[in-house]
């Protein structure tokens, strides 16, 4: 990490920035317990569990009450595309205005809330360009009862695509959803960092994007805005490619990282994935990509991904323009993950990158191609695990092909993972004494994607102690802070939750 970027990831987590390979500790970004961001310095009390609220209750004084829950001076804006009116001054619920882009003529300032009313629906961009602060962020959100307030733009010549376009800082959205913008070849220009529903644009840092829908989005989200939080949202993607000639072409995604200092943690990611591809299936859900900006500092944990062409792939020399940038200090961890193509595909050389208690199912390709686990084709940079590079720990692969490939799959460092072939529980992973085994892992019911532990399951114990990275598993259960841990993204618990903490969708029509 360059001096100049350990203030910037001061928020995001530790400044440790080496890793030894003796201790096999890496760069410490913290493991926190859901809805609480370190990234972003932004938290509304209402979107904490309870027992934190009552906590929060008691130790806020009242004029930061009156900043965190209703911001004094703040002006709340009400927008109703079914009953409003832009001749309202749009500042009640009774005069709400009916255009979104009504918002572009406000002035937003700090602390401002715009509330669109459930069961309206947008068409075209809406640009944010003010800023909120730490302490009184701007908030995009619904008000009402009923279907989310629904935002599209349905061609590209209009702001690329994008229906909402962020480029201030510290600005919430929640509570929205977003369907049907397009990917396509437009004018003979590339426009690949710039397509989305919801675009974070490069400057416009301390973002949390939470709690909204993304409904066959070309992209979901796009973020090139710094200490970024993406969280909770539910995004479930097309099949269509976003361009495609007849040597390459670029799929649909669900998030797509511009620039490092971002976390994206709890969101359900579906279906973003094509077969209309040179390579056989192009897409994912999540992508790290554009060079032209540092990677560093990446936090991607607690998500549910399925269907997926793939869950991350990180790019090297496929950008426009081709700019190169090697990745360092992430951290991928307590993902929940049945997708096809490869589960990672990771090109740019890395530093300091691990993968830890997730759980990966890779044996259904939804007709795709690319069937590894973890593909590792890295060009140039430092040679993996000597002593940076990629780690895997305390992982579950469930595989129909292999759990490695690529030039830099032997090279990557690996410890404590547990092995199974699908259809071939007696196949062992051979000749690594640091890893945890192979076999049947013991799981309640892999054709039903129930990944829970059974009683007997022989993963339970094989895992080694992370305790000063992370607190609470996929399905938020604290983690033990001694002793052996159990493989893979749930730990073993007699009790289920009573809710996934991964959303589920709200609307049912886009």
């Amino acid at each position: 990490m360059d001096p100049s970027d350990i203030n910037k990831a001061a928020q995001f987590g530790s400044a440790k920035t080496t890793a030894s390979p003796e201790t096999d500790h890496a760069p410490q970004l913290r493991s926190i317990p859901r809805n609480q961001s370190r990234s972003p310095n932004i938290r509304s009390p209402m979107m904490l569990p309870s027992h934190l609220r009552r906590s929060q209750v008691l130790i806020l004084t009242l004029g930061m009450s009156c900043i965190l829950l209703a911001p004094c001076n703040a002006t709340n804006y009400y927008i109703d595309s079914v009953s409003g009116s832009d001749n309202n001054d749009g500042l009640s619920e009774v005069t709400p205005w009916k255009s979104h882009m009504k918002v572009e003529s406000a002035s937003l300032a700090a602390g401002d809330v715009v509330h669109f009313k459930t069961g309206s629906a947008f068409s075209g961009n809406m640009l944010i360009s003010e800023s909120g602060t730490a302490a009184q962020p701007i908030r995009l959100t619904s008000y009402g009862t009923g279907e989310l307030p629904k935002f599209t733009n349905p061609t590209t010549r209009d702001a690329s695509g994008n229906a909402i376009i962020l480029s201030g800082d510290y600005i919430i959205v929640e509570n929205l959803h977003f369907h049907d913008t397009p990917g396509e070849y437009v004018s003979g220009m590339i426009i690949m960092t710039q397509l989305a529903a919801l675009r974070i644009a490069r400057g416009a840092d301390h973002c949390i994007i939470r709690n909204n829908e993304f409904i066959k989005t070309g992209q979901g989200i796009m973020s090139a805005g710094e200490h970024t939080l993406i969280t909770e949202n539910y995004l479930d993607g097309p099949s269509y490619a976003l361009w495609r000639t007849s040597k390459s072409s670029w799929g649909p995604m669900g998030i797509h990282l511009n620039i490092g200092n971002q976390e994206v943690s709890y969101n359900t990611i579906k279906n973003f994935g094509t077969k209309d591809s040179p390579w056989g299936s192009d897409g994912g859900a999540i992508e790290i990509d554009c060079g032209r900006h540092h990677k560093k500092n990446i936090y991607i944990h607690h998500n549910y991904s399925e269907g997926n062409a793939g869950f991350i792939e990180s790019s090297w020399d496929y950008d426009w323009p081709r700019y190169r940038q090697e990745i360092h200090n992430w951290r991928v961890s307590f993902n929940v993950c049945y997708d096809g193509q490869s589960w990672l595909f990771m090109l740019a050389p890395c530093t300091g990158i691990y993968f830890d208690n997730n759980t990966i199912a890779r044996y259904h390709g939804f007709g795709r191609s690319q069937n590894a686990v973890a593909r590792l084709d890295v060009r140039g940079g430092m040679p993996v695990g000597k002593p940076s590079g990629a780690h895997f720990r305390n992982n579950l692969f469930i595989y129909s092909s292999s759990p490695y490939t690529g030039n830099r799959a032997a090279g990557s460092l690996k410890t404590a993972n547990w092995y199974s072939k699908y259809k071939s529980p007696d196949t062992e992973y051979k000749g690594d004494s640091k890893q945890a085994g192979s076999g049947d892992p013991g799981l309640v019911d892999l054709q039903k994607q129930d990944y829970h532990l059974k009683a007997d399951s022989p993963l339970r114990g094989k895992a080694i102690n992370l305790s000063d990275l992370y607190q609470s598993d996929f399905d938020g259960h604290p983690l033990p802070k001694t002793g052996t841990w159990d493989i893979g993204a749930i730990q073993y618990s007699a009790t289920r939750p009573t809710q996934a903490l991964q959303p589920k969708r709200r609307s049912p029509t886009p």
